[in-house]
């Protein structure tokens, strides 16, 4: 094989690689809602939405290590102002095959966000705004 026609394979094998290098797959961005935290995800779901009445559930789902206590609450935000208008602390539960959660009626206005807060030992973690 002449010379030429190696380099030119050698070519196009660089471009064909640099050019998959530029292809790498987005990150993943987090759901709506939740929040990473060091070993699992911290959740605010409702099948109502982020702004209408109905139930919430705040849950933290562990994917590596053992079985621990966390506390698990909600915070309440006013869009128009900023201001967090209620946060409290729903309870404290120990994980049971890696997950713990507890829900609670609320009656929430359109100008409400809602989002999830957990505590561990003495960590602290809050997930992303539920439809906010």
């Amino acid at each position: 094989m002449p010379v030429k026609q190696q380099i030119g394979i050698v070519c196009a094998a660089l471009v064909l690689m640099a050019s998959t290098i530029g292809m790498a797959p987005p990150r993943i961005q987090d759901p709506d809602g939740c929040g990473r935290t060091d070993r699992g995800w911290l959740c605010m779901t409702s099948p109502a939405g982020g702004h209408k009445p109905g139930v919430y559930k705040a849950g933290y789902d562990r994917y590596r290590g053992g079985e621990i206590t966390v506390k698990l609450g909600y915070q309440i935000r006013m869009k128009r102002t900023g201001i967090i208008a209620e946060s409290k602390w729903l309870g404290t539960k120990k994980t049971r095959n890696g997950y713990a959660a507890f829900t609670k009626r609320l009656p929430m206005s359109d100008d409400a966000c809602i989002r999830a807060k957990m505590k561990h030992g003495s960590k602290y973690y809050i997930s992303k705004y539920l439809d906010c």
